[in-house]
This record gives C-alpha cells, sequence and structure tokens, in this order.
C-alpha cells in the first residue's frame, strides 16, 4: 500500500484553518492531521480534506466511529473552507499548495 505524505504548505494551512486546535473538543495539545475522506487518489493534498484532531479524538474517529464522524467533520470543513466534500470528486483546492516539503 503506498504512502502519502501531505505537504508542508497544506499542513501548516489546515492547522491555521483550524486555529490550532482540535476541530472536535478544543483541545491544543496534542494534535494531529485527519483527512476526512482518507488519501485517495484525488484527496492526497486537499486542503478541504484535512482537518486537526487531538489524540485521543483522532483516535476515537479512526478507530470507534468513523461512519458516525464523518458527517459531523464534513460539515465542519464545510464551514472552515467553504467547500462541500463528496467521495469520488476531485478537489483542486489545494493545489496550489502542492506537494514540494512533505511533513
Amino acid at each position: 500500500m503506498k504512502r502519502y505524505k501531505t505537504s508542508k504548505k497544506v499542513y501548516m494551512a489546515a492547522l491555521e484553518a483550524c486555529n490550532g486546535m482540535c476541530v472536535l473538543c478544543g483541545a491544543t495539545r496534542g494534535l494531529e492531521l485527519h483527512h476526512i475522506l482518507g488519501r485517495g487518489r484525488y484527496l492526497t493534498d486537499c486542503l478541504a480534506n484535512c482537518v486537526f484532531l487531538c489524540h485521543n479524538c483522532h483516535h476515537n474517529v479512526v478507530h470507534q466511529s468513523l461512519k458516525v464522524y464523518r458527517p459531523i467533520l464534513k460539515e465542519i470543513s464545510k464551514n472552515i473552507y467553504g467547500v462541500e466534500l463528496h467521495e469520488g470528486k476531485e478537489y483542486l483546492l489545494g493545489e496550489e499548495y502542492g506537494s514540494e516539503e512533505n511533513v
């Protein structure tokens, strides 16, 4: 399985867009980048697909309640970036951030 790396510019832009805090609980420590719809062919560096979660929320979302949290995170992303995410659709919002430096 191919591993994708998020560009540093997308990482930093997402961190700024999320105000440096977990979008679910507001924590400011232990933040991790979460890809709402995964890192598929079209969404690797899409800024609208990226939000920050604290470690605990990230664990809960990924390992316990992805189906419950995905609609919530999609709505949060829409409020932050003004773009509604749909699976299988190509997004160009993150294109300007490129992938020159990876984190």
